[in-house]
């Protein structure tokens, strides 16, 4: 009997590892090196069945204003978005921020996270969603 119960225990447990896994790789249809937008609506999963990481905007705020005061006739309106990101890679999970100015104009923002790497390429804020375009590549030499 108490075999019986740890066999169908066993059983089950494995089947819901099983579907869990389907599950996160249903979504894994961003392949490496190919430019993709992520949007903090949802996460999304870059790789193959073999490997494969999970990144989510799990914050965003718009940082703006004067870099002077009201009577200064030189001063200029500045506005900046911080983003906060979530990464997981197998057992690894790194939360980072960075602005939205450190993002294209020829600022090359990369974070290196494992055997991986990130480049921001653009973002787009709006009041209440944001997104960021991308490329994950595989560090070189691995």
């Amino acid at each position: 009997m108490v075999k019986s119960l740890i066999l169908s225990v066993l059983a089950i447990s494995l089947t819901q590892v099983n579907v869990i896994a389907q599950e996160k790789m249903k979504k894994a249809k961003i392949p490496f090196g190919e430019a993709f937008t992520l949007s903090s609506n949802e996460s999304s999963t870059i790789g193959n069945q073999d490997e494969y990481l999970e990144i989510k905007i799990t914050d965003f705020i718009e940082e703006w204003g004067y870099d002077g005061p009201p009577g200064d006739k030189d001063r200029n309106y500045f506005s900046n978005v911080e983003y906060s990101l979530r990464v997981e890679v197998e057992s690894i999970v790194e939360v980072f921020s960075f602005y939205s100015s450190e993002i294209g104009n020829d600022n090359d923002f990369v974070k290196s996270i494992g055997a991986y790497k990130i480049l921001m390429l653009s973002d787009e804020y709006k009041n209440s969603s944001a997104s960021i375009e991308m490329v994950v590549n595989k560090s070189e030499g691995d």
